[in-house]
């Protein structure tokens, strides 16, 4: 209850004041993983070693006692004075798993440079524990199965990445056994490569740095691969997957390579080209399934590093297989989106103008937007602009006209950003007459995006490339209306109802607003 409440220290206090009788060892488990939930990690530490604090028992009333207090509640726990094993209570695994547990949700480890010598003195016990025989590293909940022994060391391997200590990571997992129950296992295998996919997406990372590390997960994939081939049982965590994808997407091109391997082998994926060639024989059996189902941040890194490689087909191609398969549908999100959108564009200025492009976009954008269940899975305004501009490179007003209507309907509220106003009014200006009219038409009936001409203040605040696309705005503007005729079947002014003059008195207030604002700000 104690816990419950966030009174943690009194919890601490309570426990030690308890009979034996009424401890045991999931209890002090359970406290320490209260106290790491609430990031006083001094206090967990503690727990750990039960040191009895003089800081929780008198709090001090001077600088100078603070500070003695202090040294002394963070600094004698390291003699680990341990009460738990007086009373008889051992730490087991799950005890180094719940203290390494909680300082991996250390992000940044420079204001705890003291908590990190703990979690070295952590591990060197866990070392100690881990060389008593079975029977006593074992306990009733079977928490010590190899797997689990192996947990807080991955944890430990993690946390080593965090604080930059690369090496050390590296000593750790060559400490382990290359074959047997303690060999490296998964979760390992997983956290030296996230440590790696860190590293090399790091701003201050050196070339030398970003060389060694694609250099060392190619090492460990393969020793990976290795310990799958002699233990059948293991497995593959899905973010190791898209580690070693954003690691690999940093290499050498032939790198890439292997990338399409991995998606190939052991994600399921077809590779580009494939579905087109007959099969050799016929298949005596059904593929075998993927060892690893591709995930969001698998699809993100595969189209990430397609795109980075300069080979937008492929990014297409990967995201087209996932969108074909029925079963990965539910892991598309609107970055995926945005992606196949800029990898289209790529393809579109290189000369691939297919409108089948933009068809597809508009399809995708229609899907998605039936299938969010809330805003935040819902197409954005860069995916709206991305899918406008693809529109306009492929020339397909139909399809760019179905997308923004789609949006302004549905997550935009009605509004549409200027970019994207701008792609639609710049298609505008190539379409046939009626795309013309049902632009403007549609620039009429959610004009927010012209108040900003009305106001000399907002234009001011406007940066410097959101000024330029509301000057390409008021252009296009100006002159999709010189081109574009009062009205579809107009033969002379006579034949002009009411309906149609509105339009034109709209028409022509519209012409006279971006007019006013380009002679006021386009130079």
């Amino acid at each position: 209850m104690l816990c419950e409440g966030g009174d943690v220290d009194r919890a601490f206090m309570t426990l030690q004041r308890a009979p034996q009788n009424a401890q045991n060892i999931k209890v002090w488990n359970t406290l320490i993983h209260q106290c790491m939930e609430a990031k006083k990690y001094n206090l967990a530490y503690n727990v750990f070693t039960d040191v009895r604090s003089l800081t929780h028992a008198f709090p001090p009333t001077s600088p100078f006692l603070f500070f003695f207090f202090w040294f002394y509640d963070t600094w004698l726990t390291t003699e680990h004075v341990a009460q738990m094993k007086r009373r008889g209570f051992v730490p087991n695994v799950r005890t180094y798993a719940t203290m390494m547990s909680g300082y991996a949700n250390v992000e940044d480890w420079e204001p705890f440079s003291k908590q990190l010598m703990f979690v070295h003195s952590l591990y060197a016990q866990l070392k100690e524990h881990l060389k008593k025989p079975r029977n006593e590293i074992d306990d009733f909940a079977g928490e010590s199965g190899f797997s689990f022994i192996l947990f807080p060391i991955s944890l430990y391997i993690a946390i080593l990445g965090k604080a930059g200590e690369y090496q050390k990571a590296f000593d750790v997992f060559h400490e382990l056994d290359t074959e047997g129950p303690l060999a490296p296992h998964a979760k390992v295998y997983s956290a030296l490569l996230c440590l790696l996919a860190d590293r090399v997406d790091s701003a201050d990372a050196e070339p030398e740095d970003i060389a060694q590390s694609v250099s060392d997960a190619k090492y460990v994939w393969k020793r990976h691969m290795r310990s799958l081939d002699r233990t059948p049982g293991h497995h593959i965590e899905p973010r190791t997957v898209d580690a070693i994808i954003k690691v690999l997407s940093r290499g050498e091109p032939s790198d890439l390579e292997l990338t399409f391997d991995i998606l190939h082998d052991i994600c399921g994926l077809p590779r580009l080209g494939a579905e087109d060639r007959p099969p050799s024989s016929p298949s005596p059996s059904p593929p075998s399934p993927p060892k690893v189902t591709p995930t969001i941040f698998i699809l993100s890194e595969a189209l990430d590093s397609c795109i980075a490689a300069g080979h937008p087909d492929k990014a297409v191609h990967y995201a087209e297989s996932v969108m074909s398969a029925p079963e990965l549908r539910p892991i598309l999100r609107p970055w995926h989106l945005s992606k196949l959108l800029r990898a289209h564009i790529l393809l579109a200025e290189e000369g691939s103008t297919s409108p089948a492009r933009a068809e597809s976009a508009a399809a995708w954008v229609e899907w998605m937007l039936a299938q969010a269940r809330d805003e935040k899975l819902a197409p954005d305004k860069h995916v709206l602009a991305l899918a406008l501009e693809l529109c306009y490179r492929c020339e397909d007003i139909d399809s760019a006209l179905r997308i923004a209507r789609t949006m302004l309907g549905g997550p935009m509220h009605g509004f549409m950003p200027v970019k994207a106003w701008a792609h639609l009014l710049r298609l505008a200006l190539v379409a046939p007459p009626g795309g013309k009219r049902q632009s403007l038409e549609l620039l009429d009936t959610y004009p927010s995006v012209l108040d900003v001409w009305e106001s000399t203040s907002a234009v001011q605040r406007l940066a410097p490339l959101e000024k330029k696309a509301h000057v390409s705005l008021a252009l296009c503007v100006v002159q999709v209306l010189r081109t574009v005729s009062p009205s579809p079947d107009h033969d002379s002014a006579s034949r002009l109802d009411d309906t149609e003059l509105g339009q034109n008195k709209v028409w022509s207030d519209l012409r006279g607003r971006a007019e006013s604002f380009l002679e006021k700000n386009h130079r």
